[in-house]
């Protein structure tokens, strides 16, 4: 069994493998920046690092988290480096029987919308998609990210 965390991002329930999540944080002295999709939240130094972060309801549906402010920061690894994901909220830690899922990437199709979704568990309250970091970014949108989390950063 492996253990996944489980929240909210649009009203819908996803699961990350806990191995690929670092932390919880709150959203707190986030700063916006110009020009980049609208999902890009901003950056926010966190622990010593200045890291993108990311609104997954309006990644995934276009629509802002209607609260920021009483949102929760999921960091994850995502490539070579690490990325926030503003989600809802945390919603529980579970274990599920993933043992005989297959890690294929050779099936993942770059730019397919849905690549990120490496498979669905059935729960009490309904299907949780389980999500794979790594591929919520494709083609452009991974570009677009790449290049912020490339910028340099300059202490005072």
């Amino acid at each position: 069994m492996a253990q996944h965390l489980l929240f909210k991002a649009g009203g819908q329930t996803f699961g990350f493998p806990i191995s690929i999540t670092d932390k919880i944080v709150a959203l707190e002295n986030h700063t916006p920046v110009p020009d980049v999709s609208s999902y890009i939240a901003g950056v926010q130094e966190i622990e010593g690092e200045v890291l993108a972060i990311i609104d997954l309801a309006d990644r995934f549906y276009g629509t802002p988290a209607p609260l920021p402010e009483e949102a929760d920061i999921i960091l994850v690894n995502w490539k070579e480096t690490k990325i926030g994901l503003l989600v809802d909220e945390v919603t529980a830690v579970q274990s599920f029987h993933t043992e005989n899922l297959k890690e294929s990437e050779e099936e993942k199709i770059d730019g397919l919308s849905t690549s990120y979704i490496t498979a669905f568990v059935q729960t009490k309250e309904g299907i949780v998609p389980i999500l794979d970091s790594h591929c919520l970014f494709a083609d452009e949108k991974g570009e677009e990210l790449r290049r912020l989390v490339s910028i340099h950063k300059v202490h005072e």
